[in-house]
């Protein structure tokens, strides 16, 4: 697994010092592995399918990109390539929506 990716303002970020934590003013619900989250802040719902909602589960501060990158590869047998992409994907989106945010340790 590459140990850095470019992005976050096109430098590179090592993936094991960054940890995606849930904002408070998001609420979510489960219903048959997809997930509806609330942010309170905004009003707006958004939902996930199974993947992103097993990335959402993950991200709750005490594991690292690399960490949730590792967990979705073995859980749903999905190359590292491809993992790392979507799981990027997701988590930038979430954070410029305000449902999560990102701490470098």
């Amino acid at each position: 697994m590459p140990a850095t990716v470019h992005g976050w303002g096109e430098r590179q970020v090592d993936l094991s010092n960054v940890f995606p934590k849930q904002d408070e003013q998001v609420h979510s619900s489960v219903l048959d592995g997809e997930s509806v989250l609330l942010n309170l802040s905004s009003g707006r719902y958004y939902s996930l399918n199974v993947v992103g909602s097993t990335i959402w589960d993950l991200c709750g501060g005490e594991r690292s990109l690399r960490q949730i990158l590792s967990a979705i590869c073995e859980r749903f047998e999905v190359s590292v390539s491809q993992a790392q992409n979507d799981v990027l994907e997701l988590i930038m989106h979430l954070e410029q929506e305000g449902l999560l945010h990102t701490e470098r340790r």
